[in-house]
C-alpha cells in the first residue's frame, strides 16, 4: 500500500488534470488504507478517474495485485449523470448508494439522521442483552457501561454530531440496563461527578462531534 501510495502521488504530481477532491485538497489526500480496505478520493470527473485507473494497472502490472471487481464499488455525489457515466467507462466497477461504512462509521454527504444511527443503538442494546443472563453487580454494571457503552458512543461522537433522539435512546438503554428497569435514582443525580454524590457517568451530550461535508466521487476497492 505504500508502494501504492507513492504511485499515486507520482502520477497526480505529473499530470495536470487530475483534480483532488474538495474536501482532500487542503492535505492532498487521494487515497485512505486501513487493513485490506482501501478507499480513493478524487473530484467526480473522467480525466481524474483516469490517472487513478492508470494508478491501479501499474501498481497491478508490478505487484501482481488486481482489484476484486464483485468487492470494489465506485460512489458518486453532485455528480452529473453523464459525468458518472464517463467515469464508469474508465472504471471497471459498479456503481454504490450512500451511506457506506469506513471503520465502522457510515460516511454520508449530510448530517447524520435517525436511519443512519439505527445501527449504534442496535449494536448498543445487542451487547446488553448479552450481558443481560449474566451474574453482574450494580458495580459490574456500572464499569460496563463506563469503559465498553460510552465508549461504542465516543468513538460515533468523535466523527459526527449525533442526533438528540439518538443520544436520548443510548442513555435511556444504559439507564435500564444500570438500574435493570425501575430506576432508583434521577438520571441527572447519576451524571454528577462522584465527589458530589454522583457515579461519575458522564452524559453523552458532552461528546460532540464534526459534521462530515459533501463529497463529490469516491472508490472502495478490495483486492484480489
Amino acid at each position: 500500500m505504500e508502494v501504492l501510495t507513492l504511485m499515486l502521488r507520482r502520477r497526480v504530481r505529473l499530470s495536470e488534470v487530475f483534480t483532488f477532491h474538495h474536501k482532500c485538497s487542503h492535505l492532498n489526500i487521494i487515497n485512505l488504507c486501513f487493513a485490506d480496505d482501501l478507499f480513493l478520493f478524487a473530484h467526480g470527473d473522467a480525466l481524474s478517474a483516469g490517472i487513478i485507473m492508470d494508478s491501479l494497472e501499474e501498481f497491478k502490472d508490478v505487484s501482481g495485485l488486481a482489484p476484486s471487481l464483485p468487492k470494489s464499488t465506485a460512489y458518486f455525489c453532485n455528480v452529473l449523470n453523464h459525468v458518472k457515466l464517463a467515469i464508469l467507462q474508465i472504471l471497471p466497477f459498479v456503481e454504490g448508494t450512500l451511506p457506506v461504512k469506513y471503520l465502522g462509521v457510515p460516511l454520508v454527504t449530510t448530517r447524520l439522521i435517525l436511519r443512519d444511527c439505527r445501527e449504534l443503538v442496535e449494536k448498543l442494546a445487542n451487547r446488553i442483552n448479552d450481558w443481560r443472563n449474566k451474574s453482574l453487580s450494580f458495580a459490574g454494571r456500572l464499569q460496563l457501561i463506563q469503559s465498553v457503552l460510552s465508549s461504542m458512543h465516543i468513538y460515533w461522537a468523535s466523527v459526527f454530531v449525533l442526533p438528540a433522539r439518538i443520544v436520548a435512546d443510548l442513555e435511556q438503554l444504559m439507564r435500564g440496563f444500570l438500574w435493570k428497569g425501575y430506576s432508583k435514582v434521577a438520571w441527572e443525580v447519576v451524571y454528577l461527578p462522584k465527589e458530589e454524590g454522583g457515579l461519575g457517568i458522564r452524559r453523552l451530550v458532552q461528546f460532540d462531534g464534526v459534521v462530515v461535508g459533501s463529497m463529490d466521487s469516491y472508490l472502495q476497492v478490495a483486492w484480489t
